[in-house]
């Protein structure tokens, strides 16, 4: 996956432009061929799950999250340069919070777990 648009999405992801993250994967996504197309389709999910939480919908960003996840396992432990067990874990964080959150242990999300894709 040698584009431009991956490490821009990388570069947006990691501003917490989420939205934006995800249109620049997607249009990418929509265009390859390779056979890791489903890791781009997790990191995609991933991008618009934390859209999600940042906008406050809890149901999405699960959703989202959970099937990023689902997808991103198989590559582990990197794919692309990208540090999935890192990623993986802080997301799993994200959704224990939005747990808390569903059962009424706590109010908000801390906006300081939102995630950074790192590169190994």
């Amino acid at each position: 996956m040698n584009d431009d648009r991956f490490q821009k999405g990388l570069d947006v992801f990691n501003s917490r432009d989420y939205f934006e993250a995800h249109e620049v994967w997607e249009d990418l996504w929509h265009e390859y061929r390779g056979t890791d197309r489903t890791f781009l389709q997790g990191l995609i999910q991933i991008a618009a799950g934390l859209y999600h939480l940042d906008s406050g919908n809890i149901r999405g960003a699960r959703s989202q999250l959970s099937k990023g996840l689902q997808k991103l396992e198989p590559y582990q432990p990197s794919h692309k340069g990208v540090d999935l067990p890192a990623l993986m874990s802080a997301i799993n964080v994200c959704l224990s919070r939005l747990t808390a959150i569903e059962q009424g242990e706590q109010k908000s999300f801390d906006l300081a777990l939102f995630p950074q894709i790192h590169l190994r």
